[in-house]
Order: structure tokens, then C-alpha cells, then sequence
């Protein structure tokens, strides 16, 4: 017995015959193609050979999936269709159907490939949605279960549902230009995850996802408090889990004389934290001071000084610098620092004047000044993965400064805390998402100058050995061109809304194995909302409309015709 979901060669959706058949496409008749409108069946359209149409082939097994690409009149005919032309005369379209998948008629599962090409001669019939439907999604599993994520733009009364591991088990990508919908896409997926009882992490680049979502908890990653009416959380993110090269890539030290002056004194303040029996007042003081306290201070904490995380306070770090230019041995012998350095003392002033400016900026509070802040933003990641009643965390960024590269170094130090949590275990039995709005502003880029580079490479990593430790992650971007193309490879699944630009359209295409240049082509012309999803799990690029949020994000801007209008009243 049969097992599809409705009768897959039903006359009344005949639309033409096979007339020419090619390893990869096909040229059929479309008689009804040159009808000024489509027609409609049992509540479901038939368009009758129209472009973007998906068409089923008749075959004795199988049936050949495909979508038309093109539709013509031949020379003969083209005048044909002219108000003018004679009523005798009929024309006589031809369309190009590009095969895309076979479908087993017993079962209606979508097979790899193409195993029997159609004959001369065959009839075409417009593909039911129903069967499409159930050709793509593929899966005995509860349709409560899965993914609601779109309906079929032209028969918006048939959704398409994916099962979680096909979205997020792999990586997702969800690219389109601004407008086209993408962070509609991303707010549904942040709602689907929550209703599904999975866990995420959503970076929100805009603060435009605010919306007060059930099951979803809402910190801000810098800012301060207006007011005691103020019930926000706000959350820092401490210049301790800042790597050495990230606090350089901050300070901006020169090559010279201040990179060996600040790494010194960050140590020295870390000693001084571990072993504080050899600081006065927080600092180590150098100058005609002994070396041995210092020395065995280092035998015994050397380990510690190097962890991400290893406390130190940041606000003695100019006057340590200070303490660092003395000469390196004494007269009294190389067990012993030298006096005051006056010329070393000159070249870090700069250095110490900029950290000074830095720590004490408000702008900055999030990482210099933790603790005007309610909590880490570690310790709120703690909580939210212990609490089994939270689904969602949403990390604001919006008061997160862009000076001194701030917000792209703080992003990439929490990413790769998540993965050092993955690499621990902590996901193996409860899988974490990871969404990553406007990811182009955290990937494939080196922050600082040559001698203090850092690169944000955690998210990219995360994308490349992620996946093992059941850390996955969904990048969200309308500049695909900025994503490097090893990070962009690693993705299981991309959700294509309108893309113009011919470069990003060329990257997305290389890194899609199942996007061709014909289902590219439609890229420019979807309108807001609709995509392609294309996918590892997914036989076809499958044209789409994403379902609306039921919180959408506040990404509209101002509106000026009003508000101009307004002034002109």
C-alpha cells in the first residue's frame, strides 16, 4: 500500500509532456501556460507552468521532482499572444524544468539523485504542495516535535516543519540583505527552540529582540542602571577572562619598550593577588627591591598566572607599569632590581596615560568596573544552564561600546568560554544553541596592530568542533561575503532570504552543495520573508515563507514621512 500523502499524477493537475530530456534537465509542452491566471483545485493552486513551479514527472517507481526555470514561446509563436493576433492562432509554450530529486511512489521519501531519467513522451503535473511536503521533510516524527518553520508561498495553507537535528544538530546559516526578512527568521527559530524545550544563547547585536518572550531571560552586556525604577539586568563581562593578547589588542601598546612593560605588569598583578604577602598596597615594588620574594612567588604560581580568569585588579595597572621601569640588576648584585628607570618610565607614558583614560571610562564599566554591575555575564550563563526552567538567554549588546574594538573582543572571549564549557562536557546531555546576530562583525577578522594581534576566531571554532561537544551555532548576516568560507562550509543548513549583492549570492552558492545557479537565480526576487532552505538533510532547495514571530523584532527605524510631515504641519 502506498504510503503517499495524495495522489501524485491527478489529471485535473496535468500540465504538459515531456519533448526533449537532457542529464539534468528537461523540456516539456505547457499548453496552459500562455492562461492569463492560475487556476486552483480541491483548495490548492495550480499554476499550470509557471516559473519557480514544482512539477512531478510520471514514472512506473518513482516520480521525478522538479521546478520549472523557464517558459517561452517559440519564434513561430511569439506573436501569438498579442491582443491582435488572430483568435485562431494558439501558441504553444515551451518550459525548462530543472530535475531536482526522484520520490518513491510506495513511500513518498525523496531519494539521492535522479535513478531513471523520464522518456519522451511522459506526462508533467504540478506538484501538490502535500506531496513536496512530504518528500522534503522525510521523518516519522510527531509534527509537535519538529520545527514549525514556514509555509509554501503560494499555498500558505501547507507548512513545512524540520526536525530539530536538521536546523540546529549541524549549524545554520541565515543570510539575506536588510528587509528580507532575516531577523524575523531568527526571532521564529528563538521562539521554536523555547516552545520545543531546547536551550539558547542569543546575541543580540541591535537589542532589537527585546520582546518579553515566555521562558526567555534578558541580560545587557554593558550600560549602567538610569534609576532604582530601572529593572533591567545588566551585566559585565571581566577584563579577568580577557586573554593576554586581548588586553592588548585594548591598550594598544608599541612594540618596543611598552609591550614588554605591560606584559610584565599584568603578571606582577597576578602574583600579587595570589601571593599577596609580597605586594604593598596591591603592587610589587621593584626598584632596589630584592628579587628572591618574587622568584619563589613565581616557582610556586607560574601554573595559575597563565589560566584565562587568573584575578588580578586592573585599576594599579599604570602605577604597576610604573614599578616595572627599574634596571634590571643592582650594584648590590642580580639578586636585586635596579633603581628607577627614567627613560623606560618616559616611553610607557603614553601607555599608562591611555590605560588610565580606559579603566576609569564609564563606556567601559562592563569590563574595567565589574562591579557596578548586578553580576558577570559568566556567572548569569552559570544560573541560566543550571535552571531547567529557562530556555533562553538573550545577551544585549546594544550599550556595548564599539570603541577600542570592545564589542568585538568581549563577543569572541564569551564564545570561547562556551567552548571551553563544551570542551568540559557540560552540553553532552542537553544540547546549547548559540544565535549570533550580525555575525559579520565578529568572524574572519584580526583585532589590534602586528605586534598585538588577536583574532576572533571563537565563534569560528565553535562552527568547526562544536558540533562533537552538542554545541552548535546559528549565524545571522546580510554581508555573507565577510564570513569566512571554512566557517560558512561547516553549515548544515541555510535559510537564503533576498540577496542582490553577486558576490554574496557566488559565496553562498560555493558553500551550498545543493544550491545551483538556477535556484540562485531566484535569490534577487524573493520578496520579505520568503527564502530558500537548503540543507545537508534537505534533497532540494525548497523555496519557502517564513512563518511570522509572535514577538517580531523592533527593527523598523524611524518614520519620517510622520515625523517630518509633523514639523511641517
Amino acid at each position: 500500500m502506498s504510503l503517499l500523502a495524495i495522489a501524485p499524477f491527478d489529471q485535473s493537475r496535468y500540465i504538459g509532456t515531456v519533448c526533449h530530456v537532457r542529464p539534468t534537465s528537461l523540456e516539456v509542452n505547457l499548453p496552459l501556460a500562455s492562461a492569463p491566471t492560475s487556476s486552483h483545485f480541491a483548495g490548492f493552486p495550480v499554476p499550470g507552468g509557471q516559473v519557480g513551479e514544482f512539477v512531478l514527472v510520471e514514472g512506473e517507481e518513482h516520480a521525478i521532482l522538479g521546478r520549472i526555470i523557464e517558459v517561452r514561446l517559440p519564434e513561430r509563436d511569439r506573436l501569438s499572444v498579442e491582443p491582435t493576433a488572430e483568435q485562431s492562432i494558439s501558441p504553444h509554450p515551451v518550459g525548462a524544468i530543472q530535475l531536482l530529486t526522484a520520490v518513491d511512489l510506495e513511500t513518498g521519501k525523496a531519494l539521492k539523485g535522479v535513478p531513471v531519467h523520464p522518456r519522451i513522451g511522459q506526462h508533467v503535473f504540478s506538484a501538490h504542495p502535500l506531496l513536496v511536503k512530504q518528500a522534503i521533510e522525510g521523518s516519522n516524527l510527531a509534527e509537535i516535535r519538529k520545527v514549525r518553520l514556514a509555509v509554501f508561498p503560494h499555498a500558505p495553507n501547507t507548512g513545512v516543519s524540520m526536525p530539530p537535528a536538521h536546523i540546529f544538530g549541524r549549524h545554520c546559516a541565515v543570510l539575506g540583505t536588510t528587509g528580507g526578512g532575516k531577523s524575523w527568521t531568527l526571532a521564529h527559530l528563538v521562539e521554536e527552540i523555547a516552545r520545543l524545550g531546547g536551550k539558547a544563547i542569543l546575541f543580540d547585536a541591535t537589542g532589537e529582540y527585546g520582546g518579553q518572550w515566555d521562558g526567555i531571560d534578558h541580560v545587557h552586556l554593558g550600560g549602567l542602571r538610569e534609576d532604582a525604577r530601572d529593572t533591567r539586568r545588566f551585566v559585565s563581562f571581566p577584563y579577568s577572562q580577557f586573554s593576554e593578547t586581548d588586553l592588548f589588542a585594548m591598550f594598544r601598546p608599541s612594540a618596543s619598550a611598552q609591550v614588554p612593560k605591560l606584559r610584565e605588569a599584568i603578571r606582577s598583578l597576578k602574583l600579587a593577588y595570589l601571593a599577596p604577602e609580597i605586594a604593598i598596597d596591591g603592587l610589587i615594588k621593584k626598584a632596589d627591591q630584592s628579587k628572591v620574594p618574587f622568584e619563589n612567588a613565581l616557582l610556586q604560581h607560574g601554573a595559575a598566572l597563565g589560566n584565562i580568569g587568573a584575578e588580578f585588579n586592573i585599576e594599579l595597572l599604570s602605577r604597576q607599569i610604573e614599578e616595572e621601569c627599574v634596571w634590571a640588576t643592582s650594584n648590590r648584585g642580580q639578586r636585586m632590581w635596579g633603581g628607577a628607570n627614567a627613560n623606560e618610565l618616559g616611553f610607557c607614558t603614553t601607555l599608562i596615560s591611555r590605560i588610565s583614560s580606559d579603566v576609569g571610562s564609564s563606556h567601559l564599566a562592563c569590563v574595567f568596573q565589574p562591579q557596578r554591575l548586578d553580576e558577570s555575564l559568566t556567572a548569569s550563563i552559570d544560573r541560566f544552564l543550571q535552571d531547567g526552567t529557562k530556555r533562553v538567554l538573550r545577551v544585549s549588546m546594544e550599550f556595548l561600546p564599539f570603541e577600542h574594538n570592545t564589542r568585538e573582543l568581549v563577543a569572541n572571549a564569551v564564545g570561547r568560554y562556551l567552548l571551553r564549557l563544551a570542551r568540559q562536557g557540560r552540553f553532552i546531555h542537553n544540547p546549547l544553541v548559540v544565535l549570533l546576530d550580525e555575525a559579520h562583525q565578529f568572524l574572519d577578522k584580526n583585532i589590534g596592530d602586528e605586534f598585538s594581534k588577536t583574532p576572533l576566531d571563537a565563534f569560528g571554532l565553535i562552527a568547526k568542533e562544536g558540533r562533537k561537544y552538542s554545541l552548535t551555532c546559528v549565524l545571522a548576516t546580510q554581508r555573507p561575503r565577510d564570513i569566512p568560507e571554512d566557517v560558512l562550509s561547516q553549515m548544515g543548513m541555510f535559510i537564503v532570504h533576498r540577496l542582490i549583492n553577486g558576490r554574496d549570492r557566488n559565496v553562498v552558492e560555493k558553500a551550498c552543495g545543493n544550491l545551483d545557479a538556477s535556484a540562485a537565480a531566484f535569490l534577487p526576487t524573493l520578496g520579505q520573508g520568503e527564502a530558500i532552505v537548503v540543507g545537508v538533510d534537505s534533497p532540494i532547495p525548497l523555496p519557502v515563507l517564513i512563518r511570522r514571530p509572535t514577538t517580531p523584532p523592533q527593527s523598523r527605524g524611524a518614520d519620517y514621512e510622520n515625523l517630518w510631515n509633523a514639523q511641517l504641519a
